[in-house]
């Protein structure tokens, strides 16, 4: 989700992008609990029946639940802050409901090249990368293509243009 949250001038404004998170924390608890219930149910019933060997495999799919549905919930909660102004760019990323930053990253705005990587054989973008001599660093990598063309959009309104790739090669070092 792409959310312009401040225009002071047409090349100042603040840009929040956020995955799209369908449940809240007390529909993520609902969904648990009755998935809990279900599976510690069965396994219960068949534990009196004398097949108790199911117990701790049924404690495991639990603990297993717990931790994959706590992952997912705290990987909706990301959030990055694009900060615009005259002289800078300001790329704050946050995770969960405390908003601080968990890392920051400025770019100076003369310098900035914005890349954008195009899908083979669609008009739709792949992947968004700042680029400066600060380091080079992807934006909103859980966002989706028609989100990542919407951003490509609002950062143009701000005078700041991307540059299309085809394709561009990442190396790690």
């Amino acid at each position: 989700m792409v959310t312009e949250v401040g225009r002071t001038s047409p090349r100042n404004a603040c840009i929040l992008l956020a995955p799209n998170q369908s449940l809240s924390l007390a529909g993520n608890l609902w969904v648990l609990v009755s998935l809990l219930a279900v599976s510690l149910g069965i396994s219960i019933a068949f534990a009196l029946s004398g097949a108790w060997m199911i117990l701790p495999f049924a404690g495991l799919e639990a603990a297993l639940l717990c931790i994959l549905l706590g992952y997912v919930y705290l990987q909706g909660t990301r959030r990055e802050v694009i900060r615009i102004d005259g002289q800078r760019v300001i790329l704050d990323c946050c995770r969960g409901h405390r908003l601080r930053s968990v890392y920051r990253r400025e770019f100076i705005r003369d310098s900035l090249s914005v890349l954008v990587r195009m899908e083979a054989g669609s008009g739709q973008p792949a992947s968004l990368s700042f680029s400066g001599p600060e380091g080079c660093l992807e934006v909103g990598g859980f966002l989706t293509d028609a989100e990542l063309a919407d951003l490509v959009c609002k950062l143009g309104q701000c005078g700041i243009c991307a540059r299309r790739e085809r394709h561009y090669r990442e190396k790690d070092f």
